[in-house]
């Protein structure tokens, strides 16, 4: 009997670890967009939704039960003054209750922050207590990661940058100025020069290893200036990948979607990537072109190259 089929029982728990995650990332969040969406039902009913209309609320009574599930509200409400007012009953139900039901025991770690407790919730297991939501912070809804500012910027700055990919070329010169094989024993110093796919100078780092001003440890400082050329060189493609597996993360986009990569140099195939996988493949998963038959009747495997 043969076995059909492996399974990587490590990277399979990990990869049930990683959904779980992702749900409980997303539950958070709903929460916290539940926060915000009972901010504006207040807001909407209070204005009868004109959203520029002046109102007066400040906080809001949710009410629940100790260690159980699925908060409410009696539409008590709260004025800057300290005022105690009602929601008409007949209104909680015009969106209001729905997104209070949205929070619970579970996700208290979201809402309980944006609260403060009425009384004390010091009982047993199902006491009933309420809470004061502050509908200000409830109703400033935080950008996630892969929304804030920084990484906006961060997607501005890769997208203005020059033609991808970058490569890098090392260059070794002697005192006349003539380029030397890199480990020359006239060698004097060393260029590495970061460049676009068309050809344009992105940036230089070099090292001079040839006087009392130079460095006396040149192997060490040119291994460190290569590290950091080939961190400039693949800079562009690795701020892509986590972008792209940031955004995986967060629910936004697929991070096994296959993108067309180009085209292999020897068959013709289109070859794929997805940001979990960068071997570029056939849409069926191939590595290799189709066997090619010699003249000896032998055939040969040949893998898929990008055409450049």
């Amino acid at each position: 009997m043969t076995t059909p089929y492996t399974v990587n029982d490590a990277k399979l728990n990990d990869a049930l670890d990683d959904a779980h995650e992702r749900i409980q990332r997303a539950e958070d969040r709903l929460a916290r967009v539940a926060c915000a969406h009972v901010a504006a039902a207040v807001r909407d009913v209070l204005t009868d939704h004109e959203p520029t209309a002046p109102f007066d609320a400040t906080h809001l009574r949710l009410t629940g039960r100790l260690g159980t599930d699925v908060l409410s509200t009696d539409g008590t409400y709260w004025t800057a003054t300290g005022e105690e007012r009602r929601i008409p009953a007949g209104e909680l139900f015009d969106g209001l209750l729905g997104w209070v039901n949205q929070l619970n025991y579970g996700n208290r770690h979201i809402w309980r922050s944006l609260c403060e407790t009425e009384g004390t919730a010091v009982g047993a297991i199902g006491a009933p207590v309420g809470y004061r939501l502050d509908l200000a912070q409830a109703a400033q809804l935080p950008d996630e990661v892969h929304t804030s500012a920084r990484v906006r910027e961060i997607r501005d700055r890769l997208a203005a940058a020059t033609y991808r990919p970058w490569s890098v070329e090392e260059f070794t010169w002697n005192r006349n100025g003539a380029t030397v094989d890199k480990d020359a024993p006239d060698a004097v110093h060393t260029d590495f020069v970061v460049s676009d796919s068309s050809g344009a100078k992105v940036a230089e780092v070099s090292v001079s290893y040839d006087g009392p001003e130079d460095t006396d440890t040149p192997a060490e400082d040119i291994a460190e200036t290569r590290a950091n050329a080939e961190l400039i060189t693949w800079a562009p493609e690795d701020l892509l990948y986590l972008l792209a597996y940031l955004d995986h993360l967060a629910g936004v986009a697929d991070a096994e979607e296959l993108h067309l990569r180009g085209y292999c140099g020897h068959c013709g195939t289109a070859l794929y990537t997805s940001t979990a996988v960068e071997t570029p493949t056939a849409l069926d998963g191939s590595t290799q072109c189709k066997n090619s038959r010699l003249p000896t009747g032998r055939t040969l495997a040949i893998q898929h190259v990008l055409r450049t």
